[in-house]
């Protein structure tokens, strides 16, 4: 009886943290790079899950689209959003229909709005702006998102992690490696070996 007690706990424990979480789609025209001041490991790994709050965005429109005859890669430079959800809403990042180059650089020349659709229904337009003036390899992003936050001030500053490498004697020995003649480098290498 306990056991059955317990099992049915469990279930309408997980039932509700679920129904009190929101999610974050998509379209395939989106590539997702950063949520809540965080870079994604993999792209468009979607759904997402949200919490109520606050939530920080950063994306591009990539997408393959024709160029005369040919087809080619369009890609956006890096957008920064920012929107409040509840609990439970699921949104969705909703790309426009675009299906040439020329009309994809037209409509991004005269926007500055993200269109975002809610669980009911509702399609609200988002404020975004550029990330960066450049092309920035996705590896680069995190630190320029971090730099952004903490200059904003606001609750998206990720706390760096001590820096594995920040080793002041590991980089004394290795500066007087470098600063070394080869016979000097020898007597190093040897007197390594033997530690």
């Amino acid at each position: 009886m306990k056991l059955g007690k317990l099992m049915i706990s469990a279930v309408i424990s997980v039932v509700a943290s679920l129904a009190h979480s929101g999610s974050l789609h998509v379209d395939n025209a989106i590539e997702l790079l950063a949520v809540d001041g965080h870079v994604l490991k993999s792209l468009n790994t979607t759904p997402r899950d949200l919490k109520s709050g606050e939530h920080q965005l950063v994306f591009r429109y990539k997408n393959r689209l024709r160029d005369g005859n040919t087809e080619v890669e369009f890609k956006t430079l890096p957008y920064l959003m920012t929107f409040t959800t509840l609990a439970n809403d699921n949104v969705q990042l909703l790309a426009p229909d675009l299906f040439t180059k020329s009309q994809a650089e037209l409509y991004f020349s005269q926007r500055n709005i993200w269109r975002v659709q809610f669980n009911n229904g509702a399609i609200k337009a988002f404020n975004y702006q550029i990330f960066t003036e450049q092309h920035l390899p996705k590896e680069a992003i995190q630190r320029v998102l971090d730099q952004y936050n903490r200059a904003q001030g606001n609750e998206f500053v990720r706390e760096p992690l001590e820096d594995p490498d920040n080793n002041d004697l590991l980089k004394s020995i290795q500066l007087l490696y470098l600063q070394a003649n080869e016979d000097q480098r020898q007597q190093i290498k040897r007197w390594i070996i033997k530690q």
